[in-house]
């Protein structure tokens, strides 16, 4: 089974929320309200085989991380994005990312496609893969 959670922030109360096999469009649409303020991460996750993504950020850069079903990390990449230091809000704690560790709502939305497929194709050069 396939599950979307996440939370939701009002000041400093914090209301967790979780779907069950929610399909991409849903998916899609958690990650488009992802507004580094309110709505600041969310998660997708299979039972069996156990593994998960996360996706962290918005509302124009997100942070895509994971695990395999091998137990790999794995980290959604974008080398051509450069190096300069860029402040995002995930899961509520404000980081400093290198613009290259992450990516736009169009990628972050085709990594959950791929990760609801299984990864048909393997993990790719975008794939930062530990």
């Amino acid at each position: 089974m396939i599950t979307l959670a996440g939370d939701e922030r009002h000041g400093s109360k914090t209301r967790d929320w979780e779907i069950e096999n929610p399909g991409l469009e849903r998916i899609a649409r958690s990650i488009a309200d992802l507004d580094g303020q309110r709505l600041t991460e969310i998660s997708v996750t299979e039972d069996e085989p156990f593994r998960y993504l996360s996706i962290a950020g918005g509302p124009d850069l997100y942070l895509v991380t994971g695990e395999s079903a091998d137990g790999e990390i794995l980290q959604l990449r974008d080398p051509e994005a450069g190096s300069e230091q860029v402040q995002l809000v995930c899961g509520g704690q404000m980081g400093v990312f290198e613009r290259s560790a992450l990516v736009t709502q169009a990628q972050a939305i085709d990594a959950v496609s791929d990760f609801l497929s299984g990864f048909p194709e393997g993990f790719g050069d975008a794939w930062s893969v530990e």
